[in-house]
C-alpha cells in the first residue's frame, strides 16, 4: 500500500504506535499532536487523507473535521475514539467523516478502511487533474476523444469547419453525435454570436431541397436560419426521418446551392472501435457531473466488454449504458452514512411496531427528547399512528 496519511493524536505512545504500523505498509505518515500543527498541512488537494482522534484537548476531532471540510470536501477523513457511541458516529457521518472507527481497532480493519480511502482520494484527484487538462483543451478533443486515425480525422474537420464562415452540415448514422459536433463546431468558433439546428428528413442531404420560407417544426422560419443573421448546422440523418419541413409552395433550391455548407461526416463507433474505452469514461464523467456523485471504479470486464458490443445507436447507446452502470453501481455500494440511515430507520419502524405506534412509549425506550424523536420520524417519513 502506498500514500500519505495525516495523523493526529494527543496520545504519544498512540501516535508512535499507529505511525509505525503504517510505515511498515508502506504509507508516508505525516504526525502531528495538535490542531494547529495540522491546517498548516491540511491544504485543498492534498495528496493524501486525514486519520485523527476524536477527543483531545483545546480543538478536538470534529473541529479538524470541520477546517477539512471547509478547506477541500472531497478529503476523507477517518476519525478514532475510544469512547465512541451511535450519536457520535451518527454525527461523525452526518458532517462529512469517511469512516468512524472505535479504539483499539484491529490492524486489518483500519489498514482496510485507510485502503479504500487512499484509493478514493487517488480518483479524485486524478478526476481533478483530467478537469484541470480538459479545460485547457480544445471542445473537439473533450467531447470526441480517441486516438484512432478516425478520431483524429475528425477533430481536424471540426475545427477547420469553425475556422470557416460558412453553413456546415453534418452526416452520419443515427447517435453518432452531430448535435454534439454541432455545439462543438459552434464553440470552436469565434465571431459566431448564435446558431440554429436544422434536421433533414429521410432523403440525400446531397439533393435534399429546401423551400423558400418553409418551417422547421422544431425550430423557427428556415429562412430565418439560411440567412447571415445566424449560423446554420445542418443535421442529417442517415436513412431515417428526423422532423419534416412544412411546404409554403414557393420555389424551391438545393441545399448546396443556397447554403454552400462545408460537409463534415461524423464517423460510426465501427470506425472508432479502438477508442470506445476513452469514450465510455468520457460519457461516465458526464454522467457522474450531472448527478453530482463520485466517479466509480470501471471494472476491468466492464472495459473488455466494451469492445465485443456492436453500438449499432452508437453515442445514444453508449450514454444509455453509462448510466446504466452508473445506476447499478450506486444501488451496490452505499456510502457509509447512507448505511447507517438506512440503520436508524430500521431501529425506529422495529421501535414503533414494538410499541404498536405509542410514541411517548417508543422514545422513552430509545432514549430520545420528544422532540429529537419527531424530528427523526419526519426525516424518513414515519408517522406513529401508522402503527397502532
Amino acid at each position: 500500500m502506498s500514500g500519505q496519511v495525516l495523523l493526529i493524536e494527543d496520545d504519544d505512545a498512540l501516535r508512535a504506535s499507529l505511525a509505525q504500523t503504517l510505515e511498515l505498509e508502506g504509507i508516508n505518515v505525516i504526525s502531528t499532536a495538535h490542531y494547529a500543527q495540522a491546517r498548516r498541512t491540511i491544504r485543498a488537494n492534498f495528496a493524501g487523507i486525514v486519520l485523527t482522534d476524536i477527543r483531545m484537548p483545546q480543538k478536538d476531532g470534529f473541529d479538524i473535521l470541520t477546517l477539512t471540510q471547509s478547506v477541500d470536501s472531497d478529503l476523507p477523513v477517518i476519525m478514532l475514539t475510544g469512547e465512541g457511541d451511535v450519536p457520535m458516529a451518527i454525527r461523525a457521518m452526518k458532517e462529512g467523516a469517511y469512516d468512524f472507527l472505535e479504539k483499539p481497532c484491529e490492524t486489518s480493519i483500519l489498514l482496510g478502511v485507510l485502503k479504500r480511502a487512499l484509493e478514493h482520494r487517488a480518483l479524485v484527484l486524478r478526476a481533478r487533474r483530467i478537469e484541470q487538462k480538459m479545460q485547457r483543451s480544445d471542445p473537439a478533443s473533450i467531447n470526441f476523444p480517441g486516438k484512432s486515425d478516425a478520431s483524429k480525422t475528425l477533430r481536424t474537420n471540426l475545427r477547420s469547419a469553425a475556422e470557416t464562415r460558412k453553413h456546415v452540415m453534418l452526416t452520419g448514422g443515427k447517435g453518432v453525435g452531430k448535435r454534439l459536433a454541432a455545439h462543438t463546431i459552434f464553440t470552436l468558433s469565434e465571431g459566431r454570436d448564435c446558431f440554429q439546428i436544422v434536421r433533414a428528413p429521410e432523403i440525400d442531404p446531397a439533393t435534399f431541397l429546401i423551400e423558400v420560407g418553409a418551417v422547421d417544426l422544431s425550430v423557427r422560419a428556415f429562412d430565418e436560419a439560411s440567412n447571415a443573421q445566424v449560423d446554420c448546422v445542418l443535421a442529417a440523418a442517415r436513412n431515417r426521418p428526423e422532423v419534416r419541413l412544412i411546404a409554403s409552395g414557393q420555389k424551391t433550391r438545393s441545399v448546396f446551392q443556397m447554403l454552400s455548407p462545408v460537409t463534415v461526416n461524423i464517423p460510426d463507433f465501427a470506425e472508432r472501435s479502438g477508442d470506445i474505452g476513452i469514450m465510455f469514461e468520457t460519457v461516465l464523467r458526464q454522467a457522474v457531473r450531472n448527478r453530482n456523485l463520485e466517479m466509480p471504479i470501471i471494472p476491468l470486464d466492464v472495459l473488455r466488454g466494451l469492445q465485443d458490443r456492436e453500438w449499432n445507436e452508437n453515442l445514444l447507446e453508449l450514454r444509455a449504458f453509462a448510466n446504466d452502470f452508473l445506476a447499478s453501481q450506486n444501488e451496490v455500494y452505499k456510502t457509509l452514512s447512507e448505511q447507517m440511515n438506512d440503520y436508524e430507520h430500521l431501529i425506529l419502524e422495529d421501535s414503533l411496531k414494538r410499541f404498536k405506534g405509542k410514541a411517548t412509549q417508543t422514545a422513552l425506550a430509545l432514549g430520545l427528547p420528544r422532540k429529537t424523536f419527531y424530528d427523526r420520524l419526519a426525516r424518513y417519513g414515519l408517522r406513529p399512528r401508522d402503527y397502532q
